[in-house]
């Protein structure tokens, strides 16, 4: 558990330690909670701040989760660099299974990814949602340039890919998170396990799908 272990913040440095001790707690969080039930209470809990000193280095819940979300999408970008450089086939199905493979691996990612528009994006004022937008512009720029040599180098087409990738991780991980009565009406009812969507296997079918044309373009 993140916690900080001095009473009050007095230099840079703790201040520092603080946010990264929030950031690091809202994390903790994620990885068996969803972002529509992390409150900022329970945050504060975990770091062992009162809500109204969490909200000293953040102006609010949403704004820990944006932050958090960049980070992860960051951490996420050297996963697939990682695994793009590895490869030695420039296959539509080599660049889906790495991008697939690499969002499974990491489900906080997948989760802020799911949660950004519909939910983080609300409750914070403009200069947040300006350097979020900012900061997720410089990601999303630099997935283009890691898929562009298996997709080319034209804007419109690497526009789409972008948005296939970050649209197909949300959407998707969105339909696998199940509630709990919706898990126990599938386990109540097999004939509905149709339904059930697997993450990994739907976004790389998705992936493989847009970057066969955006090839055959």
């Amino acid at each position: 558990m993140s916690q900080v272990t001095f009473s009050r913040a007095r230099s840079e440095e703790q201040r520092a330690q603080r946010r990264e001790a929030i950031l690091a707690a809202a994390a903790e969080m994620l990885a068996d909670t969803r972002v529509a039930d992390l409150s900022l209470n329970e945050l504060a809990r975990r770091v062992g701040l009162a809500k109204s000193n969490v909200l000293r280095y953040f102006e609010s819940r949403e704004a820990v989760l944006l932050e958090l979300y960049g980070r992860e999408f960051a951490a996420w970008l050297d996963a697939l660099e990682a695994r793009l450089d590895a490869l030695t086939a420039r296959t539509a199905e080599s660049l889906a299974a790495a991008v697939a493979d690499t969002a499974a691996e990491r489900p906080v990612f997948a989760e802020l990814c799911a949660a950004a528009p519909g939910i983080l994006e609300h409750n914070i004022s403009g200069p947040v949602a300006r350097d979020y937008k900012r900061t997720l512009l410089g990601h999303v720029a630099r997935l283009g340039t890691l898929a562009s040599p298996w997709i080319g180098d034209d804007p419109e087409g690497v526009l789409v890919f972008v948005g296939t990738v970050t649209l197909g991780i949300g959407g998707i991980w969105s339909t696998c998170r199940l509630s709990p009565g919706m898990a126990e009406a599938y386990r109540l009812d097999p004939e509905l396990s149709a339904f059930r969507v697997d993450f990994r296997e739907s976004l790389e079918i998705l992936l493989v799908t847009v970057i066969r044309g955006l090839r055959a373009a």
